[in-house]
């Protein structure tokens, strides 16, 4: 079994995008908080149009119009890959522009790494899409596309370079943001041209609750929570390993941001076929968390080729080995 593929599929389950790729320290937490989110306004369709003009110039808005959960969705009729997604309610937004030069054999001039990061804090700053505090934004990965080209339709050539993606996470208070929210994902093609933009970013409130010590569970206390998850995840057969643990924010899209500790695992199936591979438990830190974290319903089909050990990752994870 391939392990990276799976930690990939577990990334996308946990929805802690470039969390796993640092070492897990056995951390315990000091000052906890509690925060809520800013109320987000409701928008119009106006102002997704405004924002599609804005990214993708020259693509008609005659045709937009919200569905049923307030999501405004659109794909040029002359290009698939030509998309824009905008949610009213939450803000979230979603583009991405015409990838069609970049086929083939075209090998783009990319920058450097950090031209890239610098070029999409300028692409941020001059969209109004930085956050409030910009020192809550956090490089997690730094990846890319690469693509084989082929010779006479027969053989392998050379290996080519399209995009870097830089993928951004959150930090509060010390401590990392995991969850589907709170991230930023952007696509850097030739010369720092911003090819895409995925953006799950809200406000948080400057007042945050401390937490006392009676509400929090003790280190020890979420680790035998863990060893309970886990055996309810891949059956009682299973063993694992427990390598380390992190204290960590969770964003699960709703009204707060709470913390967790996140339990790094390694996991033996019974089925002899199937290699040891990697998993993240994630236990809430409250006694009485205000909100549920929802983990096993963030992506059902990510836990499905977790526990069938399919080595096949999830559609949209591609990209330049690390």
């Amino acid at each position: 079994m391939n392990a990276k593929k799976l930690i990939s599929a577990i990334l996308l389950a946990v929805g802690s995008a470039g969390f796993i790729g640092t070492a897990f320290a056995a951390t315990t937490a000091g000052s906890l908080f509690l925060y809520s989110f800013e109320p987000t306004p409701v928008l119009n369709v106006d102002v997704s149009k405004t924002l599609m003009q804005q990214f993708l110039g020259g693509e008609p808005v005659d045709r937009l119009n919200p569905s049923p959960d307030k999501t405004v969705r659109y794909v040029s009729p002359k290009d698939v890959n030509t998309t824009f997604e905008h949610n009213l309610v939450t803000g979230d937004i979603s583009f991405h522009r015409n990838f069609a030069r970049y086929m083939g054999d075209f090998a783009p001039v990319l920058p450097s790494t950090e031209e890239a990061i610098n070029a999409v804090n300028v692409f941020l700053q001059e969209n109004k899409l930085s956050p409030a505090n910009p020192a809550e934004l956090k490089i997690a990965h730094v990846g890319g596309l690469r693509a084989t080209t082929m010779i006479n339709e027969k053989e392998s050539g050379p290996v080519i370079d399209k995009l870097i993606t830089l993928t951004y996470s959150r930090e509060v208070n010390g401590l990392p943001v995991i969850g589907p929210g709170s991230k930023m994902i952007l696509d850097v093609g030739e010369k720092a041209e911003i090819l895409s933009l995925t953006r799950h970013w809200r406000e948080l409130s400057p007042k945050a609750r401390e937490l006392s010590q009676r509400e929090i569970y003790s280190l020890d206390q979420a680790q035998q929570l863990a060893k309970l998850q886990i055996s309810k995840e891949f059956g009682e057969m299973a063993t694992f390993e427990l390598l380390g643990s992190q204290t960590a924010y969770f964003d699960n899209n709703g009204r707060l941001l709470q913390p967790v500790y996140a339990f790094q695992a390694k996991i033996f199936l019974p089925d002899q076929q199937t290699q040891a591979f990697e998993y993240v438990s994630v236990i809430p830190a409250m006694r009485r968390p205000p909100e549920q974290l929802n983990l096993t319903k963030l992506d059902t089909k990510a836990l499905r080729v977790i526990k069938n050990g399919d080595t096949t990752p999830p559609v949209g994870i591609t990209g330049k080995p690390d």
